[in-house]
């Protein structure tokens, strides 16, 4: 009876031993894989949240570097952690939104997917994502923070003639 009561402490003791040491070496490593920070913030266009399918790149400016992070934009937020968080350096910064348009009305869609009845257009201009020249440093061991308000004239218009999947050779 004695050595059942000894064998279950001796367990039990064991057993709280390794998952205090499982917790504490998962907690002690680093944030990020491969030396990566988060980067987090709020991106805007004409000082309101951005909507629509949006995301967020960064690109190194480095040749050969690969600390590429990129992620969704939620109503205006992003935060990029983990795998998709960005190594150290200086990158430039993407932004993408769309929004779809109606075929048939002209105008913006009721956010229901219906293929081929849809047309995705570009809601933020070239010079933002493709032609970009914002920069940004992301610096070791600090809260890396992107906040950015698009400011454009731009207006989104579904074009004249809109390509249909089934127009599209693969």
């Amino acid at each position: 009876m004695l050595r059942d009561r000894n064998t279950r402490k001796h367990f039990v003791t064991i057993l709280s031993l390794s998952i205090s040491l499982i917790l504490i070496g998962g907690c002690s490593g680093s944030r990020n894989p491969d030396g990566r920070e988060n980067v987090s913030g709020t991106i805007t266009l004409n000082g309101k949240p951005l909507v629509g399918m949006s995301g967020i790149l960064f690109s190194p400016i480095e040749k050969g570097s690969d600390g590429l992070g990129q992620g969704q934009i939620n109503v205006g937020k992003y935060a990029l952690t983990g795998a998709n968080a960005v190594k150290p350096g200086k990158y430039i910064v993407r932004i993408t939104s769309s929004i779809d348009f109606d075929k048939k009305t002209g105008k913006p869609a009721d956010n229901t997917i219906q293929f081929g009845s849809e047309v995705p257009v570009d809601v933020v201009p070239a010079e933002f994502n493709r032609e970009s020249t914002i920069e940004f440093e992301v610096v070791a061991n600090k809260d890396n923070v992107f906040n950015y308000d698009i400011k454009t004239d731009y207006v989104p218009m579904m074009p004249a003639n809109p390509i249909t999947k089934e127009e599209i050779e693969l």
